[in-house]
């Protein structure tokens, strides 16, 4: 299995924590994290705007990062389902 790069935007918290994570999207459904494992998903328009929005307010800066996978950590396979 080729394990794909992951895209993130991620950012210091905003309530001044000093903790760096996940920044989270607005969508329809409700917020949610900003990561993918295609670029062109992340780097739109209307969210990169909605992310200057929230950067601008808090005064803290964003960015979007690019995570390739160097080594398998845990490996989880299907077990195997008695028939009968």
């Amino acid at each position: 299995m080729n394990t794909p790069d992951l895209f993130a935007w991620i950012g210091e918290d905003e309530h001044g924590s000093g903790e760096v994570g996940l920044k989270q999207g607005d969508v329809p459904a409700g917020r949610i994290p900003l990561v993918a494992t295609r670029r062109d998903k992340l780097d739109r328009a209307t969210l990169v705007q909605q992310l200057q929005t929230q950067s601008t307010r808090y005064g803290k800066t964003l960015r979007l990062v690019r995570y390739v996978a160097i080594e398998d950590v845990v490996t989880i396979h299907p077990e195997s389902i008695p028939k009968g």
